[in-house]
């Protein structure tokens, strides 16, 4: 009878472990391998937790308003990564390696420093949703990145009569 239980009700408590927002990083370590979400957001961070690299069923990642200044190399260990937010940090500038993230689907960079985009973005298959509002830029870079990313769901602002 306990064995036809575990059958039944197992698929129902995966589900609502893969629904669960874990606020804290070390709440998540605690079940480090049942951890999809994560919602870091106004935790003063200045950097990306290296425990992250310890949640390996990650698929939403939060990190939103918070002071992070890189994009770590290491980020690409997130496999499962479909929707990243980095909005409202000290971003300078998104690396090339960028296109590991195979899985990701949204990513959110709105009110960062980015100066430029990298090419490489265009590799990533399933992206679909991209917001870069309030990056300042040239039109000459406005327009190379609407092409870059023409058929996804992308959001800019308005482009400058800046210096590049």
């Amino acid at each position: 009878m306990k064995l036809l239980y575990v059958f039944l009700f197992l698929p129902i408590m995966l589900f609502a472990q893969e629904d669960k927002w874990y606020k804290s990083i070390d709440q998540a370590l605690l079940n480090a391998n049942e951890v999809y979400q994560l919602q870091l957001k106004r935790k003063g961070l200045n950097s990306f937790p290296e425990e992250l690299s310890q949640l390996p069923n990650l698929v939403k990642l939060d990190l939103s308003k918070n002071k992070i200044h890189t994009f770590p190399d290491t980020l690409t260990y997130l496999s499962k990564l479909q929707f990243l937010d980095l909005s409202r940090n000290d971003i300078e500038s998104i690396p090339e390696h960028i296109s590991q993230l195979e899985s990701l689907a949204h990513l959110d960079l709105w009110d960062n420093y980015i100066d430029r985009l990298p090419e490489q973005m265009s590799e990533l298959k399933n992206l679909k949703y991209l917001d870069i509002r309030g990056v300042a830029m040239s039109y000459d870079k406005y327009n190379s990145y609407l092409k870059m990313m023409e058929g996804l769901e992308f959001f800019m602002s308005e482009p400058c009569d800046c210096q590049e």
